[in-house]
């Protein structure tokens, strides 16, 4: 296991000229530009030595620019770790620039400010979410967590004396680099505490969605304030999105059973996996955790420190079981994609197309069910030859209106098994897929989603 501290260099931040930084950024121009926040402007540029760095240049806000800057920059100089974002140089400069006030010309001293960090290619983890069915897979999603995870424990257990608590954690703030690594980036609200008790403050930080109930309501800042937001990114790394909104609207075993069920589904028809079975366990505990993060009592959310521990025992189960190998099971049939959206219109009939891919050598019977009331699907099951593809359409019937907050429950499920030679669609009934054994059946339940129209 890595040392803790994981230093990622010794080199000390340099001292960059403004007018250095202008001509790497084409004078700050458009073209450059690769993202903004609340306090500046982040621009890609290149140093002569062939580095790429990202200048974040820091806006002209009377009263905030000292306070800001130098509060980002004091505490970007106490963190080196590999999950942490790494300041390469800083730019201070004043100058004075003209102005013309009432016909006359006046110079204004400007403060220049500016802090140059390594550039990651991926950019943000913000444009890697998606949900179960498609994007990241399955380990690189799990590895971009332990990585956080360990920045974030980094931060709040890497001093004795100071603990920094970076009250702003959200998919923007986590970069990605070409091996898709996170580091944690973004410390413009960041605090350096001396202790480990719970503080108060007046002013309002971090992020609407991404902060805790006894914040919204107290204004209490404590490390839980962070384990909160890495909670939310958890799940939003797992389920996509919207997956925090989908868990706050079912009991937390459904979710779990949603989320891991998808989850299973693909990596079932994923040729890299090593194990379902330890994939399968990763899955559930670390949506286990996840909420366990967002539990609204403070007192009742793990530390960073357990999730660490959480993650490692994750880790010990799954190792034996990554030596166990085992033939795919006969009859699996892949599905994509593994959600049904709906743009939502009332009084109007709207489709969605399945397709289903037979990847095995044998027959496969399938049969789709849903709610008949609201739903119907064209063929509702049907003969796959080995090797072949099916189409399938869900129909959603015409309704007056759509449910509250657009929110769906409802779910489409598909089962398929392996079935003989010459068997026609008419055989198909219920009974096929309860006396098939077990290891030739699958289920697959693919939750349905309106979507409003733009």
């Amino acid at each position: 296991m890595e040392n803790k501290s994981h230093r990622a260099t010794t080199e000390m931040p340099r001292d960059l000229t403004f007018k250095l930084l202008e001509d790497i950024t084409n004078k700050f121009s458009e073209e450059h530009k690769v993202g903004k926040g609340g306090y500046g402007e982040v621009y890609k540029g290149v140093l002569q030595s062939g580095e790429v760095i990202a200048v974040k240049k820091l806006f002209h806000q009377q009263g905030l620019d000292d306070v800001q800057f130098e509060k980002e920059f004091n505490n970007l100089m106490r963190v080196q770790h590999h999950n942490i974002i790494r300041l390469v140089g800083y730019c201070y400069e004043t100058r004075h620039k003209h102005i013309e006030v009432n016909g006359k010309y006046h110079f204004a001293e400007i403060a220049e400010r500016a802090l140059c960090f390594e550039y990651l290619q991926q950019g943000s983890l913000t444009n890697h979410l998606s949900d179960e069915s498609c994007g990241l897979d399955w380990d690189t999603r799990y590895k971009i967590i332990k990585g956080i995870c360990e920045g974030l424990n980094y931060l709040h257990n890497g001093s004795k004396d100071n603990h920094m608590y970076h009250l702003d954690l959200k998919p923007e703030n986590i970069l990605l680099d070409t091996k898709m690594k996170p580091k944690i980036a973004d410390f413009g609200l960041s605090r350096l505490f001396g202790t480990t008790q719970t503080h108060i403050t007046k002013n309002y930080a971090g992020t609407i969605g991404y902060v805790p109930p006894e914040y919204i309501d107290k204004r209490q800042i404590s490390k839980k304030y962070d384990v909160f937001s890495l909670g939310i990114i958890i799940i939003q790394i797992r389920a996509g999105p919207l997956g925090y909104s989908r868990s706050a609207e079912m009991p937390s075993q459904q979710f779990i059973d949603l989320v891991h069920e998808n989850w299973k589904n693909r990596c079932q028809t994923t040729p890299k996996h090593k194990s379902l079975e330890a994939d399968s366990l990763e899955v559930k505990m670390c949506i286990e955790m996840a909420l366990r993060c967002v539990e609204p009592d403070r007192a009742r959310r793990p530390s960073i420190t357990e999730v660490i521990d959480k993650l490692n025992e994750i880790e010990s189960l799954k190792l034996p079981l990554l030596g166990q190998t085992s033939d795919p099971p006969k009859g699996r049939v892949e599905i994509d994609p593994l959600e049904l959206r709906f743009p939502f219109e009332p009084n109007k009939e709207i489709s969605c197309v399945l397709q289903l891919m037979n990847k095995s050598d044998d027959f496969a019977a399938f049969s789709a069910k849903t709610n008949k009331s609201k739903y119907y699907t064209q063929p509702d099951k049907g003969i796959m030859s080995p090797w072949s593809k099916r189409y399938i359409v869900a129909t959603m019937r015409a309704q007056d209106g759509a449910p509250s907050d657009m929110q769906c429950t409802d779910l489409f499920i598909v089962q398929n098994a392996s079935v003989s030679e010459g068997l026609a669609d008419s055989d198909i009934n219920e009974q096929l897929f309860t006396k098939v054994a077990p290891n030739v059946v699958d289920e697959v339940k693919l939750p349905i989603v309106y979507v409003p129209l733009p």
